[in-house]
């Protein structure tokens, strides 16, 4: 298994690890060693990389940012090579299973066997992509540089920039379900809508949830990779400071604990903090709009308060909306009024409730990770 080494990305994928591995197969990851007890916790063997994507931080608003952004794409896909090149070597594999973003394809293509892929988030259509501002980025001379080392030492090459974060197959999985899936209808059958798959994860286990038990619970969370989040979780103090129960924040290992304030008892603020352990005592949810912590929120009946920044945020925030599942708020208009009005909004009113439930249901009625492997299995027999 081949994947982009960030929290959005690898985490959809551990139930897919579990589903094979309990019947017996063995499954190889190739991924950062943040993610290596959680992998093993599902079955698999790991085999490291180097990380270049925890303490990077990139402006993808600015054309230096995206060059630095498809460079390290680049230079992470040639690492995933290597560890490809060194695993063939020795093992001996059926199926390369990829996500979208990173060196799927490129591995798949090395190795010559069947693939299939994954998307972690809304699949979107060949417009939206051509429109991304990465698709009209000329490479510079690094990345050239890069790209040809890539074809001389490994033989292949991506059929387009783009690639690198929308890797394609004959077969593709998609971890929520087509009621979600925003225009579900523009997709064929070789896109399998078989939702989110969730496995109690390996993590470090030394967080309070006890605390949590018989309370109303505020979770908030910017995810992983969102920097300067300081500010605005000072804001979040200002706006709970008299909840009535606890106040949940997930700071992220970029936050700079010492510029957070200090917060009232009701509070509990961590860099790390188990999100499905404590999404399933919580109330509601201020969230980034995130596909991984949405879906996770949807599992567990959790409504949200939506404040969307980039990539495919605005368009969860939108369907979450659409579907009166969510309370979206333009990050512009967010100070402690408007985070105030927005939750309790979302905990007087029933519909954002019963919107997340059926969401959930549409979840429950998809295949998971269980019938995505038995459709695989069909798709190799079909390719040998």
């Amino acid at each position: 298994m081949v994947n982009f080494p960030a929290e959005g990305h690898v985490n959809p994928t551990i139930g897919i690890v579990k589903a094979f591995t309990e019947r017996g197969d063995s499954v190889h990851y190739i991924t950062a060693g943040k993610f290596k007890e959680r992998l093993e916790g599902a079955g698999a063997t790991v085999h490291l990389q180097p990380d270049l994507l925890s303490k990077l931080q990139i402006d993808t608003y600015s054309t230096q940012g995206l060059h630095t952004f498809l460079n390290v794409n680049i230079q992470n896909s040639m690492d995933t090579l290597e560890v490809t090149k060194k695993l063939s070597e020795t093992f001996t594999f059926d199926l390369v299973f990829y996500e979208k973003f990173g060196a799927g394809q490129l591995v798949r293509d090395y190795l010559q066997i069947p693939g299939v892929c994954s998307s972690a988030s809304f699949l979107f259509p060949e417009e939206f992509h051509k429109n991304m501002p990465l698709s009209h980025l000329q490479p510079n001379e690094e990345a050239l540089n890069l790209l040809e080392k890539m074809k001389t030492q490994y033989g292949v090459e991506p059929e387009n920039i783009q690639q690198f974060m929308n890797n394609s197959a004959d077969l593709t999985f998609v971890f929520t379900s087509s009621y979600f899936q925003p225009n579900n209808e523009q997709f064929d059958e070789s896109k399998v809508f078989i939702g989110p798959t969730f496995s109690n994860r390996a993590d470090k286990d030394n967080f309070p949830i006890d605390m949590l038990k018989n309370e109303q619970v505020l979770f908030i969370s910017m995810g992983t990779v969102l920097d300067h989040t300081e500010e605005f979780f000072n804001m979040c103090i200002d706006a709970f400071a008299n909840f009535d129960g606890k106040v949940v924040i997930a700071a992220g290992e970029r936050a700079d604990m010492n510029q957070i304030k200090e917060a009232p008892e009701n509070f509990i603020i961590s860099a790390y903090v188990p999100q499905l352990k404590v999404l399933e005592h919580a109330d509601v949810f201020i969230t980034h709009g995130g596909m991984n912590s949405v879906n996770e929120a949807i599992h567990f009946n959790v409504p949200m308060v939506v404040i969307p920044h980039d990539k495919d945020q605005p368009m969860v925030a939108q369907r979450l909306t659409e579907l009166e599942a969510g309370y979206r708020l333009q990050k512009e208009h967010v100070n402690s009024n408007t985070l105030k009005k927005a939750v309790n909004e979302v905990l007087a009113n029933e519909q954002y409730k019963e919107g997340i439930q059926t969401i959930n249901r549409s979840f429950q009625e998809c295949g998971g990770a269980r019938e995505a492997v038995h459709i695989i299995d069909r798709f190799i027999a079909r390719e040998l």
